[in-house]
């Protein structure tokens, strides 16, 4: 899959030159990546100001094209050394657009602009698509310029490797191993815990026997969250960085945030060319991704996510895993705590979601359905989610409103975007 853009307009604007995330080099401002490099160019002092000066980058790029300007004679050599570096400039110093482009993923970037063949993808989609292969790089070093501010915030202090509250087993995992990590890299770190109400309890306790430290008190202590980027009760000035999977809230600074099966196949990626991951690690891992894709079933399991699960090369059943472990809903317990077993909020785009998720086969689907959806109201849940493990259907309720999503999916963040594509969350 490619990430296509056009011009500085709608969801993918950001990654145009014409977007209006302005950034400084050597204490001169540039409105746009457009303004640098048209001005970078020209030494004449009096066009490179004019051309900065500019209030859009339609107009510095006029006068930058202008063959009566005299240029640098020797810019043919050097702009695309010029273009990485006023797209680095731009994405370094507007943090949410650098957590955008890292959330990419490892996907292709191309410039769709058909009259532009060496920067675009040119009339026969065959261009050089030097923007798009420029946006490829300099993901990838921002993705290392995170990671590495990260780990050198953590020299010379105790740092507690923490997931949400209620932790699953990525979650768990995900801290365990993290902790691991850094403690191959002198850090003092620590495996800890918001609360021990575990999600996977079974799969947690039968699989990972070392101890981690509950932490109840978040003061004067330092933080790296996994498998969750809102501060959740953590002051900010406290949380060194995050890693995650899920959607960004914009609460942590130094985010790595990518969609992937799992929290901890995200961190697998990110540190195994430097960190030799042993085998009860991989196992983890791999547990990380069963437990987060519903034992391979949800379609959060990507191709990509495919490719670094068979990387691993752990020697497990899934299909006896899932029996074992995996559970649904138990409808002899009342629908209030039910509701409340699997319950989160969520605070998107302005809208604050309650969302309680079921977990089902078709039978109990059929039996049950009506009497959770009418009682939503009561129990103050505007969102519910019901995944059919037997016809692999995810039904949800918005606001007495009944939808079926068009694939399978336990993902919340689908969801939302679902409702919001459809103009539900505005209505």
């Amino acid at each position: 899959m490619s990430i296509d853009f056009y011009k500085e307009f709608g969801e993918l604007g950001y990654l145009a030159n014409y977007s209006n995330h302005g950034f400084y080099k050597d204490n001169v401002y540039y409105k746009t990546v457009e303004h640098f490099y048209q001005a970078s160019k020209f030494d004449n002092k009096k066009i490179k100001e004019k051309i900065i000066n500019c209030s859009t980058p339609k107009e510095a790029s006029n006068i930058g094209r202008d063959r009566n300007n005299i240029r640098i004679a020797n810019f043919k050599d050097i702009k695309l050394d010029v273009m990485y570096e006023g797209i680095y400039l731009k994405f370094t110093q507007n943090k949410d657009i650098r957590s955008k482009l890292i959330e990419t993923r490892n996907n292709q970037i191309r410039e769709m602009s058909v009259k532009e063949s060496f920067w675009g993808i040119g009339p026969n989609l065959d261009g050089e698509n030097h923007i798009g292969i420029i946006l490829e790089k300099v993901r990838d070093q921002v993705k290392k310029d995170v990671l590495n501010n990260i780990i050198n915030n953590c020299k010379n202090k105790k740092v507690y490797i923490i997931g949400h509250h209620k932790p699953d087993a990525d979650s768990i995992f995900s801290a365990y191993i993290l902790s691991n990590i850094l403690k191959s890299l002198g850090i003092d770190a620590v495996f800890s815990v918001r609360d021990e109400e575990l999600v996977d309890k079974e799969l947690i306790d039968d699989y990972l026997k070392e101890d981690y430290e509950v932490i109840d008190d978040y003061n004067d202590k330092h933080f790296i969250l996994v498998d969750h980027n809102n501060l959740d009760g953590i002051p900010k000035e406290n949380v060194i960085g995050a890693i995650d999977h899920h959607r960004i809230t914009n609460d942590v600074d130094e985010l790595i945030e990518i969609e992937y099966a799992s929290c901890l196949l995200l961190i697998y990626d990110l540190f195994k060319d430097i960190y030799k991951f042993d085998e009860k690690e991989k196992e983890l891992i791999a547990l990380s991704v069963l437990s987060d894709t519903e034992y391979l079933t949800s379609s959060r399991f990507t191709s990509e996510d495919q490719s670094l699960y068979k990387e691993l090369n752990v020697s497990i059943n899934e299909n006896e895993l899932r029996k074992k472990y995996f559970k649904t809903t138990d409808f002899s317990n009342n629908i209030k705590d039910n509701l409340y077993k699997d319950y989160k909020e969520y605070d998107f785009h302005n809208k604050h979601i309650k969302r309680s998720l079921i977990k089902s086969y078709s039978k109990d689907k059929d039996e049950y359905y009506d009497s959770y959806t009418n009682s939503m109201k009561s129990n103050i849940i505007n969102l519910l989610i019901w995944c059919d493990y037997e016809k692999l259907i995810t039904y949800f309720n918005y606001n007495g409103i009944n939808l079926t999503y068009p694939s399978f999916t336990t993902s919340t963040y689908l969801i939302l975007d679902y409702l919001e594509k459809q103009k539900y969350l505005s209505k």
